[in-house]
């Protein structure tokens, strides 16, 4: 087992991961699969800030309403972090394991998953009971990993996530167990922004028709209120529009962390049985009094130990022992026999392989 901590097979961990995350600075910022929506909703967010900047701010200053322009700044800099976290935290990804395993000589003792056995074995041979509810502990064929329970697989990350929420589209990441505050906060945050750009600009507008409106007739002062303020008219109208939706979501997400779910259970009806969700929360003394408070601080918990892996980590690399092995696992067979069928390569070449293996890797070498 020295080879294990020989330097020449070991490399860094996020070179050998296989995922849809993007990896940055060498292995010292974790992203999204899709950083294009991530960048779209940031743009959503960052243009009309700009104009309330811009074009609002010194009306409110020449009103002496200097508060409104230190509220809205603030929120806007909260939305940004919070969004920023949620994309960059791992979610609580749970690590794959990788067939390139199977090629090392001395763990080929391990029970392969390419041998001939039905893969319903797998997925019948694991419950867990919480609750008087049985759980199967599922098994990921992409991540060859037990999941345990409220875990999923995310096909845009190709990870399994802990406790997986939902793949936000969004911000183009997924939303798990570690990083689910910081996207409520970001939700909250934004509502919190659109609600009071659409009440300051509206007030604003109202208030100088009224001020006209001690000159002039009524329908003029606001005729020529809306025509001397054509940028409060229009963020008056984006952050209408864009506040059904983004208020909604916040909504409902509260909802969720009230009830205890997720997303993911939510639309999968998972708890539609009499026995309800078993990660509910209830008092103590009274056994089915539902407890709001310990399902708000359960599932907003900031829990930054569950991390499976450093991307910085040192590991070891199968592959660097691939051409030195002579031994031929049952993936090595299975994809030969393959091959075979499909006429990609020639029989004898796969015979001489298969008899004589350390020679051919010899004249591999030398060529």
């Amino acid at each position: 087992m020295d080879k294990y901590q020989d330097k020449k097979n070991q490399t860094i961990f996020y070179k050998i991961w296989k995922t849809g995350n993007r990896i940055f600075f060498n292995g010292r910022l974790l992203t999204g699969s899709e950083n294009e929506k991530f960048i779209a909703t940031f743009l959503l967010i960052t243009v009309p800030a700009l104009l309330y900047y811009i074009f609002m701010a010194p009306l409110f200053n020449d009103r002496n309403q200097q508060a409104y322009i230190v509220i809205f700044a603030i929120t806007n800099v909260l939305v940004y972090i919070f969004m920023t976290i949620a994309v960059m935290t791992d979610p609580g990804i749970i690590p794959k394991i990788s067939n390139e395993y199977e090629l090392d000589e001395e763990l080929i003792q391990i029970p392969q998953k390419f041998a001939n056995i039905n893969i319903q074995y797998y997925d019948d041979s694991k419950t867990l009971q919480i609750k008087s509810h049985q759980f199967k502990l599922k098994f990921c064929r992409t991540c060859m990993i037990y999941r345990p329970p409220r875990a999923s697989h995310c096909p845009s990350c190709d990870n399994c996530v802990v406790r997986f929420d939902h793949h936000c589209p969004w911000i183009g990441a997924c939303i798990g167990r570690r990083n689910y505050l910081y996207f409520y906060l970001f939700i909250f945050s934004l509502s919190f922004e659109i609600i009071f750009m659409f009440g300051t600009c509206l007030d604003f507008m109202v208030q100088e028709s009224l001020s006209k409106s001690k000159i002039i007739e009524q329908s003029q002062a606001w005729d020529e209120t809306l025509s001397q303020n054509p940028v409060s008219i229009i963020l008056t109208i984006y952050s209408f529009g864009f506040s059904f939706f983004v208020v909604g979501l916040w909504l409902f997400h509260t909802y969720l962390v009230i009830a205890n779910l997720t997303t993911n259970e939510y639309l999968k009806k998972h708890w539609i049985i009499n026995s309800k969700n078993p990660f509910y929360r209830y008092h103590q003394s009274i056994k089915y009094r539902k407890n709001i408070f310990k399902n708000i601080s359960h599932v907003l918990a900031c829990i930054r130990e569950v991390k499976f892996f450093e991307l910085n980590t040192t590991v070891y690399d199968p592959k660097a022992q691939q051409i030195q092995s002579p031994i031929r696992t049952q993936h090595q067979e299975n994809e030969s026999e393959r091959a075979i069928q499909k006429d990609d390569i020639q029989p004898d070449l796969v015979i001489n392989q298969r008899t004589n293996p350390q020679r051919n890797t010899q004249d591999n070498i030398v060529q």
